[in-house]
């Protein structure tokens, strides 16, 4: 998976393997963390000097890491890696403005951003070449207060967001890379949405309820029809999911407690376990999956400071990750503007 949701939390791979991780601060400052080796210790956090409501963060098809971000006046702005795993260029604004974000990547390489706008539309703007400039925003049918992006087995993204009217719905593109189809709506209403992808094609949502209830939909088959919703029987106010190297779905959710749960499919799938606690009292989440295929959870505790939980196997129990002492090399020196390509 390259790309997702934006949210306060935006953790990506790099080509060599070591994860990168972007998060706001509680004064919406954004930090900066790398992995010192793939699946090692982490940098200490270092502010990048902007600041955001929002973030999300991809890798291009050449192997650099993009991110965007919602800044306090709506403005939108990216930067990118210079050279992948390398430093990052000079931020650059991006054109439009926006309330929330989303970031996925086409089966070409294209990256693709959809925003919801001031006025509550919903756009979207993709690059003309993989990794290159582009194309410009273009309005897509739909009212949205959340996004959360998704790409089907035959390579056609899937954009689901919550409506003004905190009801479900989604979009898609005709093929892969084109034009989008149009607005339909799935059961139920939500305040929150996050969507992955089975290890059989199949895509499959969550949604926090206003119940504070976690459901889930379900595709019968991939890029068909959808089943659903079911609730999983947990209550949540912050979810995270992702795939597993052996296929199942798992879902990270902050509980009404604030602590940290986390539910998997028994297998790839199937029916699902019953949660687990991971930490207490956090307020954000995020999750991405190391080069060896251990799953790494990174989370904003209600301290303010940043945690990082890490699978011992793939599958297996989660411990903490050290952070490094010394600082890394500033990363976020002034580079090149040619180096962003707007």
């Amino acid at each position: 998976m390259s790309g997702g949701r934006g949210d306060r939390i935006a953790l990506a791979r790099n080509r060599d393997g070591r994860l990168e991780a972007f998060y706001c601060g509680p004064d919406n400052s954004i930090f900066h963390q790398r992995q010192v080796s793939p699946g090692g210790r982490w940098t200490p956090p270092r502010a990048t000097g902007n600041s955001a409501n929002e973030l999300a963060l991809a890798r291009n098809v050449d192997g650099r890491l993009e991110l965007f971000w919602v800044d306090a006046r709506f403005s939108l702005f990216h930067m990118c890696q210079n050279v992948a795993g390398r430093a990052w260029s000079e931020h650059k604004q991006f054109p439009g403005r926006g309330r929330h974000i989303a970031l996925e990547r086409n089966f070409d390489g294209r990256l693709e951003l959809a925003y919801v706008g001031l006025d509550s539309g919903i756009y979207s703007d993709r690059q003309m070449f993989p990794g290159k400039s582009w194309r410009g925003s273009q309005a897509l049918p739909g009212i949205a207060r959340k996004l959360a992006p998704a790409r089907n087995k035959d390579g056609r993204l899937e954009l689901f967001y919550v409506g003004a009217d905190a009801g479900i719905y989604h979009n898609w593109q005709q093929a892969p890379g084109k034009a989008w189809d149009g607005s339909a709506a799935l059961p139920g209403k939500a305040t929150q949405i996050a969507a992955a992808c089975n290890a059989d094609g199949r895509l499959e949502i969550f949604c926090i309820g206003p119940d504070s209830a976690l459901y889930h939909f379900w595709q019968i088959a991939p890029g068909k029809a959808w089943a659903g919703s079911a609730t999983l029987q947990v209550a949540a106010k912050e979810i995270a999911a992702f795939v597993s190297a052996d296929g199942r779905l798992e879902v990270f959710y902050v509980g009404t407690d604030s602590r940290v749960r986390h539910l998997r499919q028994l297998s790839p799938g199937k029916n699902w376990s019953a949660p687990t606690v991971l930490a207490a009292h956090a307020a954000h989440i995020a999750a991405a999956q190391n080069a060896d295929g251990r799953l790494e959870l990174f989370y904003i505790g209600t301290d303010a400071e940043a945690h990082h939980l890490r699978q011992v196997s793939v599958g297996g129990a989660w411990q903490d990750v050290e952070v490094e002492v010394e600082a890394e090399a500033d990363v976020h020196a002034p580079a090149p503007q040619e180096a962003l390509q707007a």
